[in-house]
Order: structure tokens, then C-alpha cells, then sequence
């Protein structure tokens, strides 16, 4: 992977142009394990190309009977074909790390959308609210819970909810009390978290990048930076895909 200078905050100018499925990857490929995924992963396709050769010549039907082609996968994608509790390793590759197209190499800079890269749509969650001890809410104002009685119908309780989950949205926005979230409102947290892992993958010690950082990261927000950042890397960058670009009026 090209290393920037994690210093040089004109290094990473690049990012002003980044849409979410990019902002995504530049996460996923600072992750160790889909480095070391992807690595495992280019080894066999090289030896499958020595063997079979690549297209149009490729010998598909020879490749396909190859056990070096597939890897077992406990919980099989949906989208996947399963040959005897294994799948191709270009689509366990995919499933494990939430995209389609082939498995891009952590080198690669702004892959194009749609064509090097295709991300797996990701599931909405849902909240537990139990108790007022709850980590969700956590005493944010732009988050809330609301009570639903599973013994009547769902549609009218539903529409209710909705109704008031938009009055409640549009008032604290008047209010100043809630942004929204965009691509745009994370971008500069999301530079700095960047810079924060080339740092320690050129081997920097916490503080000596904190201190690089300056202003930009205060004492009291370091922790708090690492954690978001690691969540980020570790699984979180595909939320990033469910955010707008720009600020929904």
C-alpha cells in the first residue's frame, strides 16, 4: 500500500473528493486482517493462473475442480455457490468483508464505484432499549426510544411513530440541537483517523502522532479518537455507506 505522509496534512487533500464506498475502503484497507486476507488471497490466485492461465485462455472447468480455489465457510453468503461447504475465494473474500467485484488490493487509491469496487447492502440494526442504563441512548440528544405494544397491530403504531420521530427531528434541528450527519460533517475527523493509522503503521509511538497532531487532536479527545478509529477499521466502515454525501435540507 502507498505510504502518504501521515505528517503532511496536504497529503491527504485527496479525501475532499471521496464518496462513502471510498471512505469505506480507505478504512477496510488499513485493516491488518483484510491485508493479510487479501495477501493469502493473491498467493492462490497467482498458482491458479500458473495452472489454468487467465482469460480468455483460462481453463475454467479445470480451475473450478481445483481445491485450491475454494475455502470453507461456516455461515455460506446467500450469495454464494457452496460446493460441499465451501465457496469460490474471490466470493469468500466478498462475503467476509462486505463487498462484490473482485477483492481489490489495499494498494488501490479511489477505486471506481460500481466497477473495481460494489459494496454488500448492509442490514438496518435494531436497539434493544432496556432499562436506562443504555449505552444507545447514552444520554444523546439526537437519539430516543420509543414504546411499542407487540400485542395490537403494528402498521398504525408504526405510521405514529414515524409522524413523530420527523416533528421531533425538524424541532431539534431548529433548535441548533441536532446536525445531521453526512459524509461531509465526518470528513475531517475521518483525515485525521487516517493519519492516525499511517502514523502507527510506519511504527510511531501514540504520542509522538498526537503530538504531530497538534491542535487538531486535543489531550482530551485522544482516546476517544483511537477508539472511534479502531471501530472504524474493525467492521464500522461499512455504516459509513449509509450516510448522505451532503446535508439533506
Amino acid at each position: 500500500m502507498k505510504q502518504r505522509n501521515w505528517r503532511r496534512p496536504e497529503d491527504y487533500a485527496y479525501t475532499e473528493m471521496l464518496e462513502a464506498g471510498q471512505w469505506a475502503w480507505e478504512f477496510l484497507r488499513r485493516n491488518n486482517g483484510y491485508q493479510k486476507d487479501w495477501q493469502w488471497f493473491y498467493d492462490r490466485w497467482q498458482t491458479l493462473e500458473s495452472r489454468y492461465g487467465k482469460p480468455p485462455e483460462r481453463d475454467f472447468q479445470r480451475w473450478k475442480k481445483d481445491p485450491l480455489a475454494y475455502r470453507k465457510m461456516e455461515d455460506a453468503d446467500g450469495d454464494c455457490q457452496v460446493e460441499q461447504d465451501s465457496v469460490l475465494i474471490e466470493c469468500w473474500m466478498g462475503a467476509k468483508w462486505g463487498f462484490y467485484k473482485f477483492p481489490l488490493d489495499p494498494a488501490t487509491e479511489r477505486p471506481r464505484m460500481g466497477e473495481q469496487l460494489s459494496w454488500r447492502e448492509l442490514e438496518g440494526s435494531v436497539h434493544m432499549i432496556e432499562g436506562t442504563g443504555s449505552s444507545f441512548l447514552d444520554g444523546h440528544t439526537g437519539k430516543i426510544a420509543l414504546g411499542f405494544d407487540l400485542g395490537l397491530p403494528l402498521r398504525s403504531q408504526l405510521e405514529t411513530a414515524k409522524r413523530f420521530l420527523q416533528m421531533r427531528q425538524a424541532r431539534l434541528r431548529r433548535e441548533g440541537s441536532l446536525t445531521l450527519q453526512t459524509i461531509d460533517s465526518h470528513r475531517d475527523r475521518w483525515t485525521l483517523m487516517l493519519r492516525l493509522l499511517d502514523g502507527l503503521q510506519t511504527g510511531e509511538s501514540l504520542d509522538d502522532i498526537y503530538s504531530v497532531l497538534g491542535q487538531e487532536v486535543p489531550e482530551q479527545d485522544a482516546t476517544a479518537l483511537l477508539k472511534e478509529t479502531e471501530a472504524l477499521v474493525n467492521g464500522g466502515y461499512r455504516e459509513i455507506l449509509r450516510l448522505p454525501g451532503r446535508r439533506q435540507l
